[in-house]
């Protein structure tokens, strides 16, 4: 019974450490952030990419989930890939929060790709010594027929064209950036209507942007950005909970094959389901992931592990000759506590990854002795020397 004991006051301990861990992932993946009547800051660097453009899109949900009053899209790229690009000009088109593209800080570039997401942003801005153009759709593999060609451009001409109609800027220097690759500067841009304004930073757009009135999904609003905070996505904020839950999983499957207790796979099992059910529609809201990880976890435990626990823990009795008794005796084991002047004769041993009690006929045994098991009574190894 000791052993018993020991080992579900082990497991119990356990699953509270676990819980305890995955409460505070699951705070972290909830959208409590208090953005509400703030500026939400999202970046758009390097190449346009799938990932990024996914970040993105997460942080202006999270924008219009959380009531931001504005959402800030710095860009600097040098362009990238046309589908994720449609994917985010799309996004931002549709977006009932306000979108400001700032191509800053200074030294930056809207440069193809980044073109047509400043075009498409409510409010299109740019730092002192940044560029804007150069939106001619570029071929990286394999050669293409002059009709191909002539399709693609046109059509991304039309669509930077139908863009600045939408936002009133000009529509037939956008149209040459993308048939002439023309590229133009920050002030040039704003001389041709193709920006909003120039601003050298943050500050000073939000200051230019205070009362300004911009049109968007349903209607007009007249924008204050005197007295509203900024807010940024952190690193990792916006990663998909299924990738978390897998990656806890993957720790929990790699913290099993370290311990070898047979209880920290029932967990990652756990988290493997949460993670899934997360990414088929389950609400983040209310803990629910954090319930379901728990409860599934504990059914697993409960449900598979008595029926294989005999093979990983020592609480299993072992009488006369059953196949069990017949696997352990002459087994290897490592000596735990025990066989010393104060406790002759009667110790631990690991087995299998598990402590049990043990006895012997020699009363003091060396730390560094080669122990095997001789025989088993209950929940008792007899051990001797090697």
């Amino acid at each position: 019974m000791g052993i018993a004991i020991r080992v579900y006051r082990q497991l119990f301990k356990r699953i509270l450490q676990l819980s305890l861990l995955i409460i505070w992932c699951g705070n972290a993946l909830a959208d409590d952030n208090p953005i509400g009547g703030s500026i939400f800051i999202s970046e758009l660097s390097q190449e346009v990419t799938q990932s990024q453009v996914d970040k993105i899109k997460d942080d202006l949900q999270q924008a219009e989930t959380n009531g931001a009053s504005l959402f800030l899209l710095k860009i600097n790229t040098p362009g990238g890939l046309l589908e994720p690009t449609r994917a985010l000009i799309q996004a931002i088109l549709d977006s009932p929060v306000p979108v400001v593209g700032f191509v800053a800080p200074a030294g930056a570039r809207a440069s193809s790709a980044g073109a047509y997401v400043l075009s498409a942003c409510h409010i299109a801005a740019m730092s002192p010594a940044t560029n804007v153009g150069s939106a001619t759709p570029v071929i990286l593999y394999g050669d293409i027929e002059a009709d191909m060609r002539s399709k693609m451009v046109n059509d991304a001409a039309a669509q930077l064209r139908s863009l600045a109609q939408l936002r009133g800027r000009n529509a037939d220097w956008l149209e040459q950036s993308v048939t002439s690759a023309e590229n133009i500067t920050a002030s040039e841009a704003l001389q041709l209507n193709v920006i909003d304004l120039v601003a050298v930073n943050t500050d000073e757009l939000l200051a230019a942007l205070h009362g300004r009135e911009v049109a968007i999904q349903g209607g007009r609003v007249v924008l204050d950005t005197a007295s509203l905070t900024t807010y940024q996505a952190a690193p990792f904020e916006n990663v998909s909970p299924l990738v978390l839950w897998t990656l806890l999983g993957v720790a929990l499957v790699i913290m099993e094959l370290m311990v070898t207790k047979f209880i920290a796979i029932f967990f990652a099992g756990g988290a493997f389901i949460t993670g899934i059910a997360v990414w088929a529609g389950l609400p983040t809201t209310n803990g629910l992931p954090v319930i379901l990880f728990t409860l599934s976890s504990l059914i697993l435990l409960f449900a598979i592990r008595a029926r294989f626990s005999h093979l990983f823990v020592g609480t299993e009795t072992v009488n006369g000759d059953s196949e069990l008794n017949s696997e352990m005796i002459g087994a290897r084991v490592t000596l735990v506590s025990g066989f010393e002047k104060g406790a002759p004769g009667i110790g631990q041993v690991m087995y299998r990854g598990s402590n049990w009690q043990a006895r012997s006929s020699t009363e003091v045994i060396a730390r560094d002795k080669v122990l095997v098991i001789s025989d088993v009574q209950s929940n008792t190894l007899w051990i001797e020397v090697e």
